[in-house]
């Protein structure tokens, strides 16, 4: 019988994106092949943000951006004029993104540190409050609630779903998406730059793995 990965263990990760990615004839492109639901689509704005050197702090700054005194919840303001499930797409890519820009150092130490605290929230939030399949079938910020969600089976469980959803809308008929396998293989390379042979093992700031970037 096949032996059942170790889903704690980091490399078991990297292997099931990168097999999903290839599943999904990824392309190895730097930004994600995506298209805003507007001109102002934040998810958009934020991975323009990638490589410049203040990209936590205006990341921050975002127009629909929750507030910092505002209670735990997700990245993003809700807004009633989106679909729920456009609203959460939008909401995971910021999250994605936003963990690119911790990965890169991107901006000053106390920028860095508030989008790393926003990002604990959200993840608790979306573990308590969204369907892992969020309706998209696209696994946006999949690898964040493996770094971030706690406890740990509650966020690898939640993972593995994303996983799933995504896979099962290849298989069931919706063909190969571009998008989806970038996601996944944007993930895997997120995993790796984080020397920890354990998925959450994280610290607070200055954590990025030079050596596994892009």
């Amino acid at each position: 019988m096949p032996t059942r990965p170790d889903l704690t263990n980091r490399k078991s990760w990297v292997n099931l994106f990168e097999h999903g990615a290839r599943a999904e004839g990824s392309t190895p492109l730097e930004h994600p092949p995506q298209h805003g639901f507007d001109e102002d689509d934040p998810a958009v704005k934020a991975w323009e943000l990638i490589g410049a050197g203040t990209a936590a702090a205006r990341l921050l700054d975002l127009n629909g951006m929750r507030r910092d005194e505002a209670p735990v919840g997700p990245m993003l303001r809700p807004r009633d004029d989106l679909a729920i499930e456009v609203w959460t797409e939008c909401e995971l890519s910021v999250m994605h993104a936003a963990w690119r820009v911790l990965l890169d150092g991107g901006g000053e130490s106390d920028a860095r540190r508030r989008v790393r605290s926003r990002l604990e929230e959200a993840v608790e939030w979306h573990l308590e409050h969204t369907q892992p399949d969020n309706a998209t079938s696209r696994p946006w910020a999949i690898h964040v609630f493996l770094e971030l969600g706690h406890p740990d089976v509650e966020a690898i469980d939640y993972a593995a779903n994303m996983l799933h959803a995504a896979e099962s809308a290849r298989m069931s008929g919706g063909g190969d998406d571009r998008l989806r396998g970038w996601i996944l293989d944007d993930a895997a390379t997120a995993l790796r730059r984080v020397g920890t042979p354990r998925i959450g093992a994280v610290e607070p700031i200055g954590f990025g793995n030079e050596d596994g970037a892009r």
